[in-house]
């Protein structure tokens, strides 16, 4: 695995030319602490820095640095209670023996409980540790005091339940309080199943398994992973200071006076008056729309505006302005390819194509319009062939967001009327295909809201299950939310809620709780809004919030609203726009403080406003659209006496090495944690601020007047979680996604003498429930037959020794393993037969043997390079890099490998037994990848092989050869009868990114000459290893594994349900009998053989070995069928996984009795 380190690129030189480095004023908000009354001593700013660096090891899965950082603490704060339980918590989860880490954890909470009996925290993880260790009585008194000190704890009375179940009583109204106090809580529907199991009430149990069933497919699904950190509840997590601080403005934002940006001449902004379409249809909308877009389009530093405009003779347009070097915009839409667009209402920038540049769509009173960025700010009309202009309607505004979390951006438009008035109008939700068009599903997904007047949506994940959810705002109506149930699906909220959105809205915490809340506005009064989110998909609208509404009405009406971190205190601000501008000042609690008139000169006249950064010190400016005395924008400076500090992030999916995503290059969804001293903040990245336009900008974080931020955690959308350490104020800072491998197989290890040494991954062709198609997954092959060549495996004291681990985020059911050893002369070769079969034969395992490798003469790449001193030999050096499909990990464009057999074939006879070899890697595609690839028709293409026929053209010989089951691994492919004497040439292609090492022929000889025998096996255990770092032992790709370098814990969540316990499990892996070891990320099988039991190697022979493996895996992919739980398990002659409802795993007395001894170890 890739360590989660911090990766802090160098922040561009900034200068105070206007508009340089322009980043969006949305700013971050103070979470609660969670500790009680502070009772925290007096600390030293170096103090309260070690404590947040702690936390954030800690979030990097760092346990070590984790820990050292906690001591330091300790050190310089003893009497600092928080500092012991966060340390504790760190010892816990390094788990070092020779340290006693656990035994120094539980010490350590039993020093706090002695002079505070009552600190939740201290006993909820004492809980913990004891559970853990087996004294389950123990713990479970531990709880008890919990749920009296937090009897709304759902996880706590779960946990309590947990211990009871262990110690032997019942555990049922614990785990139904548990219940009744978080619904969704599937671990205890799990408990209750096995609680009813034990006492014979099967009806019940079966009630309860349904349940179960239920919510692990629900996204509102909840569960508990035991001991996985991050994953055992709030109170089990490192904290910092308990103390914090709410944001506190220490400056005063005073604007500069309005200066003219650009004048407009014959051109407006957008007005909210009635507007006539070019084809004189009326075109009314039921709110003003219209604004100002910014993203920087040409990559020079400055952003550029784009502007939705009209003419006096009421014909929309678009307009496009970049600054000069005076500071002021001038219009350069002719030659930029924008000329076109009429009756333009709002627009988005986002980069729909993952090339690094932002592009733009635009929505219209008519058709809509997408356009494709060159990088130099001309842009491309994609409209007709993205399939994206849409129906004869208005379209108030669109978003780009990633719906499907397939890692490119989607866009939903929202339609508020026909352009005919009469046909009910939808909504449209264009699907990405990945290959430049986009499909509406909007009707299928259930979120076209026929007849509504839509003129907003918001996504962000309300309900915690890390998909973005779906609010759409609607004039004259009440607001829908809908949940994502991926794969393009959502449900609509049962409880609706009156949420009114007709002139604004955006969905951000702006209460300091870490949920999302939203903030409306509404064309009747109250107009505005807030209702707080309590991350779980329910919202309450806030009562402290509505004397500020009453105010907000005695000023008049008001025609629009937009957020932003004005004084860079940490949390976001609202200003809003009337006859009037004023400014309300979040106190971080959700209250805001009102400054009237904040902006003096604001014109009655203002057709639209924007809410930016434009000058390059982080401070938000306002964008004034008007007509008061001529067309112009106006730019009021926003500006702090005395300054404050903040700092900038530009985040992307993008990975730079290959140009590849699995989160969109434009960092949309990203959630944002930043702690700055006592200061934390939280921020979802949308690009919205409160309109209907989306601008592709820099998030900002406000550190009210601190240096820097202790660390940034970065939650990608596609679930990767990335901390960074020490971001400085003052800077945009440039984060990619770290590209860490989450799943892939288990792997295998071999003592070659010296130390452990990578030899493969394997069980790959077991993949359970890969995804092919909706409803589809790959048929798994258990039995597979890995090769270790001679110099891989020693013999160390009598034994050979191998190591299967688990390093990634996946689980394995190991069935059968047996090692063969094969004596063979030395100048012979051994191979199994052996690939990843696709659609063509499945392996047959024979043994082929071979006394000559015929290797091509000549071999050229699919772009005419020679690369035959590449393909000679197996050494890591790859024939070429195939090339990538960037869009998507695992596939390429279709990509050949030519080979030149010249004469070297003439003696093959007619009865000859041939073979190809190619030995390789293959990077397998995720079940994500899979599903975004199949919207744009990408599809498996395994290896074919077609040979050149004497007059001169390609022929298929075999259509489908399958792949290399792993990384370096040999495939081999028969070619008996299918090429003879007389053929030269042959061809390999495909579109999967796979390696060619080294490409061969041989004709198996027999086995005549070749010994095999079984090697006993003599142990067999299971046991905590962690996780093996991944590395290039020469610089070159693929990644592999070094043993002896291991982290001990690693971000990873883990499938629920029953593990095989550690300890011997010999017993479990000599037969292929469905009782298999079940092992987790961070597990590992250690594997000794009886070197003594096979004679040694006569002289003029060599030893080389096979593993066969009957073997399943599977990962945690979204689109992986059944990805969260190790149940429904594989068994021994199932036709598919998941297996149909006539199948089952059987159910015999002796399988009853393997699952209740061995797979005892349970994660929830």
């Amino acid at each position: 695995m890739n360590r989660i380190n911090p990766t802090l690129r160098a922040a561009p030189a900034r200068d105070n030319d206007t508009g340089k480095f322009l980043t969006i004023a949305l700013s971050l908000v103070v979470l609660a602490g969670c500790g009680g009354p502070d009772r925290s001593p007096r600390l030293g700013p170096e103090t309260i820095e070690a404590m947040n660096q702690g936390v954030g090891f800690m979030g990097q899965y760092d346990y070590e640095r984790a820990v050292a950082a906690f001591e330091k603490v300790v050190q310089t704060a003893p009497t600092l209670v928080d500092a012991k339980i966060n340390l504790a918590i760190s010892l816990f989860n390094r788990g070092r023996k020779e340290d006693h880490d656990i035994d120094r954890a539980s010490s350590m909470l039993n020093e706090v409980l002695a002079k505070e009996p009552g600190n939740v925290r201290a006993l909820y993880f004492k809980g913990i540790i004891l559970q853990h260790v087996g004294r389950a009585q123990e713990g479970m008194e531990c709880f008890e005091k919990v749920v009296k000190l937090r009897p709304d704890d759902g996880i706590a009375w779960y946990l309590l339940g947990l211990c009871q179940q262990r110690a032997g009583q019942s555990p049922e109204n614990a785990l139904k309080r548990a219940i009744e106090l978080r619904p969704n809580l599937y671990s205890a529907y799990y408990q209750l199943y096995q609680s009813a199991l034990r006492g014979g009430d099967t009806n019940k149990a079966r009630e309860y398994m349904d349940r179960f069933m239920a919510l692990r497919q629900s996204p509102a699904g909840e569960s508990v992973e035991l001991p996985q950190y991050n994953q055992m509840g709030d109170l089990a997590l490192a904290q910092p200071i308990a103390s914090r601080s709410r944001p506190v403005s220490k400056s005063r934002f005073t604007p500069a006076p309005a200066t003219e940006l650009w004048d407009g001449e014959n051109i407006i902004a957008w007005s909210s008056t009635a507007r006539r379409s070019d084809n004189g249809h009326a075109a009314d909308a039921p709110v003003s729309a219209g604004g100002i877009a910014a993203g920087d389009f040409d990559f020079d530093g400055r952003v550029e505006l784009v502007v939705t405009a009209t003419t006096p003779d009421a014909v929309g347009k678009l307009v496009l302005l970049k600054q000069n070097n005076q500071g002021r915009y001038e219009d350069v839409t002719a030659g930029s390819g924008l000329e076109q667009v009429r009756n333009a209402r709002s627009c988005a920038v986002g980069d729909f194509d993952n090339d690094g540049k932002p592009d733009l769509f635009v929505a219209c009173a008519g058709p809509n319009f997408l356009f494709k960025n060159d990088g130099a700010g001309k842009f491309s009309d994609v409209t007709e062939s993205a399939g994206v202009a849409g129906p004869s309607a208005i379209s108030s505004s669109a978003v780009f967001v990633d719906a499907d979390h397939d890692g490119d951006l989607d866009i939903f438009v929202c339609n508020a009327a026909a352009l005919d008035g009469n046909e009910p109008v939808r909504n449209q939700l264009l699907n990405n295909n990945g290959d430049g068009t986009f499909k509406d599903i909007a009707t299928t997904a259930g979120v076209d809201c026929v007849g509504s007047k839509t003129v907003m949506a918001l996504f962000g994940d309300v309900d915690g299950d890390r998909d973005a959810d779906l609010l759409v705002l609607r004039a004259g109506a009440a607001a829908k939310l809908f949940f994502n149930d991926l794969g393009g699906r959502y449900h609509e909220a049962p409880d609706q809620l009156d949420i009114r959105g007709d002139l604004g809205a955006a969905m951000q915490d702006f209460d300091g709780d870490g949920n999302l809340d939203i903030l409306a506005l509404g064309a009747a009064n109250p107009q505005l809004q807030l209702y707080l989110g309590d991350g779980r998909g329910r919202f309450v609208r806030w009562s402290g919030f509505e004397g500020t509404a009453k105010t907000a009405a005695t000023w008049g009406p008001i025609r629009a609203m937009r957020i932003g971190d004005v004084d860079l205190d940490g949390d976001l601000d609202l200003a809003l726009f009337g006859k009037e501008a004023h400014l309300l000042l979040n106190t971080g609690s959700g209250t805001f403080v009102w400054q009237t008139r904040a902006w003096n000169d604001y014109a009655e006249s203002t057709e639209c406003v924007e809410l930016f950064d434009l000058t390059g010190d982080f401070v938000p400016d306002l964008l004034v659209a008007d007509r008061a005395n001529k067309n112009r924008i106006r730019l009021f400076a926003g500006r702090l006496v005395p300054p404050s500090t903040a700092l900038a992030v530009s985040p992307t999916g993008l990975r730079e090495r290959d140009g590849r995503t699995r989160s969109p290059a434009s960092g949309y969804g990203l959630k944002l944690t930043v702690r700055a001293g006592l200061l934390e903040q939280v921020l979802i990245y949308t690009g919205q601020t409160g309109g209907p336009c989306q601008s592709l900008l820099p998030p900002v974080a406000g550190l009210g007047g601190l240096p820097k931020a202790d660390y940034v955690a970065f939650h990608w959308p596609d679930g990767v979680a990335q901390f960074e350490l020490g971001l400085g104020a003052g800077s945009v800072h440039k984060v990619s996604e770290l590209q860490r491998k989450v799943s892939s197989c288990p792997v295998l290890f071999a003592w070659n003498g010296n130390r452990f040494e990578f030899v493969t991954d394997f069980a790959g062709v077991g993949g359970l429930g890969y995804y092919v198609s909706p409803g589809e997954s790959a048929t798994p092959q258990a039995l597979e037959h890995v090769k270790i060549d001679a110099d891989k495996l020693r013999e160390r004291g009598g034994v050979y020794e191998l190591r299967i681990t688990e390093p990634m985020e996946e689980a394995a059911y190991i069935d059968r393993l047996e090692l063969l050893a094969i004596d063979h002369p030395t100048d012979l070769s051994v191979f199994p037969d052996e690939r990843l079969a696709v659609s063509g034969p499945i392996s047959t395992h024979e043994l082929i043997v071979i006394n000559r490798q015929l290797e091509p003469l000549h071999a050229v790449d699919y772009q005419g390079r020679d690369c035959t001193a590449q393909i000679i030999r197996a050494d890591r050096v790859y024939a070429y890099d195939p090339p990538l499909d960037r869009r998507y990990f695992g596939f390429c464009q279709s990509h050949s490998l030519d080979l030149d057999f010249g004469s070297r074939l003439e003696k093959l006879g007619a009865q000859d037994r041939v073979f190809l070899f190619i030995r390789g890697y293959i990077e397998y595609p995720y079940s994500q990848t899979v599903y975004a690839a199949a919207q744009s028709g990408v599809k498996w293409e395994p290896i074919r092989i077609d040979r050149k026929a004497a007059d001169d053209r390609w022929e298929t010989i075999v259509p489908d050869a399958g792949a290399p089951g792993g990384m370096d691994r040999t495939m081999t492919v028969e070619l008996t009868g299918l090429i003879g004497p007389m053929d030269r040439k042959l061809r390999l292609t495909t579109n999967l990114e796979i390696g060619y090492d080294q490409v061969f022929i041989g004709v198996h000889i027999g086995t005549d000459n070749v010994v095999v025998r079984p090697v006993p096996m003599l142990s067999a255990e299971l046991r905590r290893a962690g996780f093996a770092r991944e590395y290039s032992p020469d610089g070159r790709l693929p990644l592999i594994y070094d043993y002896e370098n291991a982290d001990v814990s690693a971000p990873f969540h883990v499938l629920r349900g029953a593990y095989t316990r550690y300890g011997q499990v010999i017993g479990l892996l000599r037969e292929f009998d469905n009782m298999y070891a079940i092992i987790g990320p961070g597990d590992e099988i250690a594997l000794s053989f009886d070197a003594a039991a096979v004679k040694p190697c006569p002289a003029g022979f060599k030893r080389s070995f096979i593993l066969v493996s009957h073997a399943w895996c599977k990962d945690m992919d979204l689109y992986t069928a059944e990805p969260q739980t190790l149940e429904p398990l594989p068994f021994r002659g199932m036709t598919k996984y998941p297996y149909n409802s006539h199948e089952r795993f059987p159910d015999t007395p002796e399988l009853r009795v393997y699952r209740e001894n061995y797979n005892t170890r349970i994660a929830y």
